[in-house]
Parts: C-alpha cells; structure tokens; sequence
C-alpha cells in the first residue's frame, strides 16, 4: 500500500503500544511497529517462535496497513483466539480484512459484535446499486506493471498520477517501497504512454502525489509529506501538507506551502470548484467527525484562504474520508471506509445543494470491489473518468465509462417438465456464486418470477418445490438497451424422474418404493438384509439433497395397540439412526411408527391370513419434500 495508508498514520497510532519484550528481538518488532516500519516489523514478528496478546495484534495490524489482507485474516484469529476483549478499532480492521478476502459472512458478524445493530453488507450493497443512476465499466490501465500508480489528474491531454517507480528513491519504511513521485503521461484508457518524471522541482526524496490543475495549466495543487516530524502518543510522525506551485517561463516554480498546511496534522488530497474559488482537502485536524473529514477553504488570493469548513455530516463519518475531487458539475466524490462498504476505501458521491451538499451515497459494485478504491475524477459530460484501486493486490490506475442505470429484469416461469403446467408455489433463489443469497420469492399463480438486477454479473437462479427435483440455471446479464432477460425453469417429479419413486395410488402420497424390510420378531435393530435396502434410499437422498422423507413403520394386527404402537415407534426410529449414521443430516428425516392403525386391507386380527397379515406389517417412505 501507498500514500492513502500514510494518511492514515494520526489515527492508527494508538495500536503502536510497546510490550514489556520478553527477548531483544521481540522488543525490535515492537520498536519498529511502533516507528510504522511495517514491512521491517513483519519479518521481525514473524522470526518469533510465539507472540503475546499484544504482539500477535501488532503482526495482525502490521499486515493489515501493508495492503496483505489475507494474512491479516490469519493474524487477526490467532489474536482473536488468545483475546477477543480487543478495541473497538481492532474490531474493524479484523472485518475489514475478511471483507478484503469477501468473506462477507464473517466479517456481519464482526461489524455486528462491534456495532451492536445487525449488519448486512451485501444486502446493504444490491440496495446501494438500485438507488445509483451511473453504471460504471472499469478497465485497468497497464495491468502488467510492477509499480503502484495512483491519484490520477486531469493536465493538458494527459493524465498526472502519483508511482513508486523511481527506485533512486529511498525506502519508505511502511510498505519497503520506493518513496512517491508525481509523473506524467498520456493514455489510451488501456496502457499508459509517454510517461515522464514530472517536471521542475516538484519531486523530492518524500512522497509527492494527487496533484489538481487549473483549468488554464498555470498552477497546480498537490500533497507532499512533510520533512520535518512531530510526535504523537510518543511516536514521531511526518504529516501531510499541501502545496502550490505556478508555470513560470514554462517550468513549474514558486512551490510554496499552503497556510491551511500544519506541522501537527495532516492536510492532503486537493480538489477544486468548477470556479476554482474553492479548494477541498482531506484532514485530520481537530474537531473533525472522526479520523480524516472532507474541508473546504475559500481561495481569497494568491495562496490565502479562508478558515478550513468541515463539510458536515452529510458527508463526513466516524471513518476516513479522502480523496475528494469536484467535477464539472458540481457533484462531489470522495473515498470512505466505513462499515457499509465492500471492503477498503469504496468511492461515494454527493449532490450539490445551495451552499452544501446532499447526504453521501455509495456509488455501488459496479465501480467498487472489496479492495481500495478511491481517487475518483470524472468528466461528466464525456461520461468517462479514471479510478485506482489495488483489486489486483498493487494500486492501479483504471479508466472508466458511466451509463445509464437502467432497471434490469430478469423474468421468468417455473413449469412441470412432463405436463408443461405451470408450478406456483416454488420457491425461487437469485444468488451469485461467489457471494451468495440475494434474494427469495415464491412463484405466483401462473408460474412466474421477477427479479432486480445489475448488468455485468454472473446470476444463478434455483428453483425448489416439493415433490420435484431442484433445477438450477446461470444467468449473464451484459449491459445493453435490452433491459429483460426471460427464462425458463422446468422442474420433474420425483416420480416422474425415478424408478423407486412413484405417487400411491392409495393414499396419494409420493413415495419410495423399497423391497420390504424385515425385522426380528419383538425387535426394531436394523438387520444385515435390511441395511442393503436402506442403502437405496440413502442414494436418493444424497442425490437429492433438498429432499426429506418420513419413515413410517406399520405392525400387523396381533398383539395389544398400545404394544404395536411402541413397537412400530422404535422400528421407524431405528430406521431414521440408520440413515443417520450414513451421513443424511437428521432434519430431513421424521420417525412416525402408527402401529395397526393404517392397515392396507380390511381384514381384522380374526379373519386375516398370514399373507394379509404379512401386507400390513411394512415401512413406508414418503417424501415430504
């Protein structure tokens, strides 16, 4: 990770505790936790044979801001198994991390601990893409490079990002990569050209990037780290300050430090009205609603401005809020990682009231992963723009077009595969595969089904009725002016599709027709001959996982009814502990022992031969399901 982890330095300091080292090499990695020199820090961690409650949270938190969530995951459970008491703060990032890894389950149960309020991100997200009127298409720009570039600004035909490419400079601690420099180049939304080191005296040994340009190319704006440290809960730390620099004879001077910069907080992130009589930052300053806030300051002359305002909690949250950028039309975008989002920073924008802005939405899945995203800038009227993301695991930089979000349909009916009648009453699932149950409906009188979605996904559609086998279809929505897609399910009875399984015409139930199975006399144990035939019904059940049976057993009618209906109770359950112990989950069957209740002929214990007695001494499968 980049310079949108070095902004985060004032608020993750807290975590930076230094244990009571047990050896030298423990209180290194403390050491160099607590100086932010993540990279160096793992190692160091990881050279240790066991870490206390406090290390194994530092190796957690160390990964977790070098951009690798999956060992963060890792880490965060060993911490979590030797102390769950842990801060609100750790709470988050742990879910955070399983969010990175779309472990989405987890990380509602996480949210909702830390919370106290159920959380739901996916369900949260779908409701997010319904309410936004842009659908986004990303596409990565020069995917095959090894470095981070990021924080794209718009400059005379091309483009200004922010790369760690420059290996003459020296490490930054935090990430064990080169320090940023702003560059230049040209692009054709899928590789970048001409790419150059930004020139001037822009670039120094720190990190430079986000730079904004006026409109006439004679001055820009952007964010340099500051060389000199302050200290915060006894670590030192180098904050972020804004700066300006003017074309001057055609090369870029007068870079002069704004007076909105500090040397105890960070200033960063620069945007500008359409006017440009404004300028946005992100900051950490005092006073904010929680870590960094979106400000505005009004450009009152040459390099003066007024007062910093928070922009309010409309757009501000107890979270980061960074990366904010104006467009052409007014709308404010930014990045934030509070709970709701996918995963990192998701990108959010704001439209533009008379002297503030509306509440903050979240842009939805089409532009956001559950990676960082953020960085966003936009010409609305050409309908494209650029992101960055790390979603590739560095940060790139990704072009992007918008389109109307339009309301997508899927239509559909569910019908008898041998009647071709309709089936109402089916239960039908949307879901994606990778994150799941989206939404559930029942099929109406006539069979069918309406769904809600989003171009540029893959869908699976399930259908589940009793009696039937389940069918399952997969459905791809592309972006097009053709705004419903209609399918069809066709769902077999079971017996219609399996020779064991047919409809009694006696009773009208569907069963399993099994050979009978026999039970020692006074006994309900299963015999050897008995298991070979509940084998059969194992299989189908296997086969048809959704399905549940009732095991019905039946006695003759000799004996008292009290006996018979004991004995029938145990045989049934006998038989449920059998298929049990086959592996079938114990919720999909019931034991019902009727006794001599339900005889199959009419002949009483007095006039009943031995093979009519021998009719109604049986087990009866029915399915339920």
């Amino acid at each position: 990770m980049t310079m949108k982890n070095y902004t985060l330095l004032f608020i993750l300091l807290a975590v930076c505790q230094v244990g009571f080292a047990q050896n030298k090499t423990l209180e290194k990695a403390n050491k160099l936790f607590a100086s932010q020199a993540y990279a160096e820090a793992i190692t160091a961690y990881e050279n240790e044979s066991e870490l206390d409650a406090d290390a194994s949270l530092n190796l957690a938190d160390a990964y977790y801001f070098t951009g690798d969530a999956t060992q963060a995951v890792k880490a965060y459970d060993v911490a979590w198994e030797i102390n769950e008491g842990r801060s609100p703060e750790a709470h988050f990032r742990y879910a955070d991390a399983l969010k990175r890894n779309k472990d989405y389950n987890r990380a509602n149960e996480i949210l909702t601990n830390y919370t106290g309020t159920n959380i739901d991100i996916l369900k949260t997200m779908e409701a997010h893409d319904m309410k936004v009127s842009q659908f986004f298409l990303p596409e990565v720009i020069d995917a095959a490079s090894d470095y981070d570039d990021f924080g794209a600004a718009y400059y005379d035909r091309q483009i200004v990002f922010a790369s760690n490419r420059n290996g003459a400079r020296p490490i930054y601690p935090w990430t064990g990569k080169p320090y940023l420099d702003l560059y230049y180049a040209k692009t054709n939304g899928e590789a970048i050209t001409d790419e150059g080191f930004f020139p001037g005296n822009i670039n120094t040994d720190t990190h430079e990037s986000n730079a904004v340009f006026t409109a006439d190319g004679q001055k820009m704006y952007f964010t340099r780290t500051s060389d000199k440290f302050t200290k915060l809960n006894g670590a030192k730390v180098a904050p972020l300050q804004l700066y300006s620099a003017e074309l001057i004879s055609g090369k870029w001077d007068n870079i002069v430090m704004l007076p909105i910069s500090s040397d105890e907080y960070s200033v960063a992130h620069p945007a500008l009205s359409p006017d440009e009589k404004t300028l946005y930052f992100s900051s950490d300053m005092p006073g904010g609603f929680g870590s960094f806030d979106i400000y505005k300051a009004e450009i009152t002359g040459n390099n003066t401005f007024g007062s910093p305002v928070n922009l309010g909690k409309n757009i501000n949250s107890d979270k980061l809020e960074q990366f904010p950028y104006v467009s052409e039309n007014g709308n404010l975008y930014f990045a934030s990682n509070r709970i709701e989002g996918l995963g990192g920073l998701d990108l959010y924008s704001s439209d533009p009231e008379v002297g503030a802005f509306a509440e903050a939405y979240n842009l939805g899945s089409s532009i956001n992963s559950n990676a960082d995203d953020f960085a966003l800038i936009i010409k609305e009227r050409e309908a494209s723009g650029f992101i960055s993301s790390n979603r590739t695991g560095k940060d790139k930089l990704y072009s992007f077009e918008t389109f109307p979000n339009l309301d997508y349909q899927i239509l559909g009916n569910v019908d008898d595969k041998k009647t071709l009648e309709p089936l109402p009453g089916a239960e039908v699932t949307l879901f994606r595969p990778e994150t799941g149950t989206i939404q559930k409906m029942t099929t109406e009188a006539d069979g069918s089904f309406k769904f809600m979605v989003r171009p540029n996904n893959l869908y699976k559609i399930k259908a589940s009725k009793a009696l039937y086998a389940p069918v399952e279809k997969e459905v791809k929505i592309e972006y097009s002016q053709n705004t419903k897609t209609l399918i069809k399910l066709q769902m077999s009875a079971y017996a219609d599709t399996e020779n064991i399984v047919a409809v009694n015409e006696r009773n009208q139930l569907t069963q399993v027709n099994l050979e009978k199975i026999y039970f020692d006399f006074d006994k309900s144990s299963i015999r050897p001959d008995a298991a070979v035939i509940l084998d059969k019904l194992v299989d189908l059940m296997q086969k048809y996982t959704e399905m549940s049976i009732e095991v019905a057993s039946h006695t003759d009618q000799r004996g008292s009814d009290k006996y018979n209906k004991e004995l029938s109770e145990k045989r049934a359950q006998s038989t449920v502990e059998y298929l049990v112990s086959k592996g079938i989950d114990r919720d999909r069957l019931q034991a019902k022992g009727y006794g001599e209740t339900d005889p199959i002929n009419d002949c009483n214990d007095m006039n009943c031969t031995e093979e009519q007695q021998d009719v109604n001494r049986r087990s009866e499968f029915t399915i339920l399901k």
